[in-house]
């Protein structure tokens, strides 16, 4: 038995019924084109989208474009013209890449009670549920990424062609900030009835991929766990000058060597030696 729906479908194709006494004609679909956008359009939609995509991008992308001497002038200069549009959608929320390397994570340890208590942050046990754990997980983030050492003493010496004030102004401004934010945790902590409070910022790496493999590394083995000191930053590191050269020994000091008493170097096999015609001596015409 034929399907009705394929016959139906072949009647359907046919673009002309014909029989004894009339005729009919199937009726024709013509498909109608969307209205095209104009160049300009275009371009305008264009802009949003790319303004849109950098409103993303660039807030996360000035965490790792931040170093000891502030941020990439290239990458703020970007990050000025979008904040505007990040603040107003809610897309500056401190977030950083994570892939494809996550990188480490950064927590805080605060001892208290002269060093009887020791709490961390974030702390799945402690914090819960998730949302606040997730709180003190960025709150130990943003205090390790507003981190600015110290300034050494005789910075004030440096001003100049490498350093200039407006820079030195900078650096100054940055470390009263990451003290204004760790002593305003401190202060909280002490607020709960806990006396001599300190916190240390803690680095937990990824294991490494040989000791993940070899000894079975788990994510929480305390050699993971980097305690990071805060010491004030070297004249080399806030300049970017490497280390020098070692002082090679001056010529007088070197041992002269004797030809005489001198071994001849051998020549290296391999080498092609073209050998000197020999020269008859001269005999006397007398």
């Amino acid at each position: 038995m034929a399907d009705p729906a394929v016959h139906c479908i072949s009647l359907a194709t046919r673009p002309v019924f014909q029989s004894s006494d009339t005729q009919f004609e199937s009726p024709s679909v013509t498909a109608t084109a969307p209205n095209s956008l104009s160049r300009r359009q275009r371009f305008l939609v264009s802009v949003l989208i790319i303004g849109m995509l950098l409103a993303i991008v660039l807030p996360p992308l000035a965490f790792q474009a931040r170093g000891a001497r502030g941020l990439s002038p290239s990458v703020g200069t970007l990050l000025s013209w979008v904040s505007p549009i990040s603040q107003m959608f809610y897309l500056d929320r401190g977030y950083a890449f994570f892939a494809p390397d996550p990188g480490p994570s950064h927590l805080i340890r605060a001892t208290s009670q002269g060093g009887e208590s020791v709490q961390q942050f974030p702390n799945l046990e402690d914090q819960w549920p998730r949302l606040l754990y997730h709180r003190h997980f960025m709150l130990a983030e943003f205090l390790n990424d507003s981190y600015q050492p110290a300034l050494p003493m005789e910075v004030s010496q440096l001003i100049g062609p490498e350093l200039s004030p407006e820079e030195l102004a900078t650096l100054r401004l940055g470390r009263k900030r990451y003290e204004k934010i760790a002593g305003s945790m401190v202060k909280h902590l002490q607020s709960q009835g806990k006396t001599d409070v300190s916190i240390q910022r803690v680095e937990h790496q990824l294991p490494d991929f040989v000791l993940f493999v070899n000894e079975g590394l788990s994510l929480t083995d305390e050699r993971a766990y980097i305690e990071l000191p805060d010491v004030p930053i070297s004249i080399g590191d806030l300049l970017g000058v490497g280390p020098e050269a070692l002082p090679q020994p001056d010529a007088p000091d070197l041992t002269p060597i004797d030809p005489e008493n001198s071994e001849p170097v051998p020549a290296p096999t391999g080498d092609r030696k073209t050998e000197q015609p020999e020269v008859a001596p001269e005999k006397d015409a007398s």
